[in-house]
């Protein structure tokens, strides 16, 4: 399996296209955030990082070169408002022998106060929960099909996260440690994705099943983007931006191009998501 990794920097409204060979370094961006409103006149088009294939390896230095993009540290549950650093969310628990299947939330705050992001879906609600096996058997009994437990995988072990009841998720961000009390804007936000497999999810050439949006503090979108695919059972895929200055203020993700249920073929793409990153929360002002 070959692996496709590109960053670069696009137009607003412009796909994206992914290219076949090493990731290059263009981090034309500053590693401390200012939550500011920007004028539709002053945009700056975003610094892009992607990848897609059959395992970690295949993404691990996309993800890895966002993370510098994003600075250090990793400021896990400190409060802030913190001037640098980002957040993460492997959805584990903390430890990767955590294999319980959380049930269906809506907006789920698990992590509102310690790191700053709360995420809700037009459905049932969002779990976390391992492909297969726990106590309550992971996604294949969840969403009531066996064949889940062997079409997707982990970047981070041992869970992952995904909206059920809808294929749509929506996050917004606080100040780490204000409990949801101070809104806030992260400069960039990226994502690890398992069985993106349809880069043509509906039957258009170009245009994929699973994407992710992202808005400012008015609701205005200001980037999106489909997300690159590797077809083939147990795939990783990444996208994410990073902006320099911190004016997204949420996000909208759509995983596959139905909701989770239906087997997984060539008219249903049924994708979950892993890793969260983003940059540190700055207060919006």
């Amino acid at each position: 399996m070959q692996t496709k990794q590109s960053v670069t920097n696009l137009n607003i409204r412009s796909t994206v296209i992914a290219t076949f060979g090493l990731l290059s370094m263009v981090l034309a961006v500053s590693q401390t955030a200012h939550a500011q409103r920007i004028p539709p006149t002053e945009f700056v088009a975003p610094v892009i990082f992607q990848a897609a294939g059959a395992n970690a390896a295949s993404i691990q230095s996309s993800v890895d070169a966002f993370r510098a993009a994003l600075g250090d540290p990793n400021n896990l549950n400190n409060p802030g408002p913190l001037q640098t650093g980002r957040r993460e969310i492997n959805w584990d628990g903390g430890d990767p022998a955590i294999l319980d299947t959380t049930a269906p939330v809506t907006p789920f705050i698990t992590f509102l106060n310690t790191r700053g992001s709360q995420f809700t879906t037009p459905g049932m609600g969002l779990s976390q929960a391992p492909p297969s096996g726990g106590p309550e058997g992971g996604l294949a009994v969840l969403f009531g099909n066996p064949t889940y437990a062997n079409i997707f995988t982990t970047f981070s072990p041992s869970r992952l996260f995904t909206p059920v009841g809808s294929n749509i998720t929506q996050a917004v961000f606080f100040i780490p440690g204000t409990n949801g009390t101070v809104p806030a804007t992260v400069r960039g936000f990226g994502a690890v994705f398992t069985d993106v497999d349809q880069p043509d999810g509906s039957g258009r050439a170009g245009r994929g099943s699973t994407r992710i949006e992202y808005f400012d503090r008015d609701g205005r979108r200001i980037f999106f983007s489909f997300v690159p695919a590797s077809p083939g059972d147990g795939s990783l895929s990444f996208f994410g931006i990073v902006f320099d200055d911190a004016r997204i203020a949420s996000v909208r993700i759509r995983t596959g191009n139905v909701a989770p249920g239906p087997n997984d073929d060539e008219h249903h793409d049924i994708v979950m998501m892993d890793d969260f990153i983003y940059g540190e929360p700055q207060v919006l002002e």
